[in-house]
């Protein structure tokens, strides 16, 4: 029951900061080539051990939560929902020496720093592929999407782990 309540507050929490600290940010000139999101980090962190559908189910959403507030027209629930498909592979292809189903939530106390970082990075480059190639809807603006991909996952994942640090506790030692 506190597994789901704490999820359940991390995820309005994770919208509100989303939808009125992170969206109000201008970036100036560059603007137009990185997007932030740190929502995604509810669906990068979610239990390892959750069924797929429920974290399909919870991915849907958690994008047309902010396809709401955004007024966007679904393209964050389908970029979300490719990011919850894509993430059970990835995640059996970092698992480490030990078994990744022990561990409840990922986060970068559970698993190690650079496997985590990259580990964020490919997921949030699935995210922002998919999230790009739903707006443009072109396939002949592929290095525009992908330069915007490579740019708005590296501020993102800065930005999820920088957050990881200041709001997850560190687990005591046993």
């Amino acid at each position: 029951m506190r597994l789901i309540l704490l999820n359940i507050f991390r995820f309005t929490g994770l919208i509100f900061l989303q939808i009125f600290v992170v969206n109000q940010m201008n970036l100036g000139f560059l603007n137009p080539y990185i997007s932030i999101v740190v929502y995604i980090s509810f669906l990068i962190t979610f239990p390892v051990n959750i069924s797929k559908y429920i974290l399909l189910l919870v991915a849907l959403i958690l994008g047309l939560t902010i396809d709401m507030f955004q007024n966007t027209g679904g393209i964050h629930a389908s970029a979300c929902v490719f990011l919850a498909f894509v993430r059970p592979f990835l995640l059996s292809r970092i698992q480490s020496d030990s078994p990744i189903d022990d561990i409840q939530e990922l986060n970068v106390y559970t698993e190690d720093l650079q496997k985590y970082i990259m580990y964020c990075f490919i997921l949030s480059f699935f995210f922002f592929i998919g999230l790009f190639l739903f707006e443009e809807f072109s396939f002949g603006r592929i290095p525009l999407i992908a330069l915007k991909a490579i740019l708005s996952s590296t501020v993102s994942t800065s930005l999820i782990i920088l957050g990881q640090y200041l709001f997850i506790r560190k687990p005591k030692k046993q």
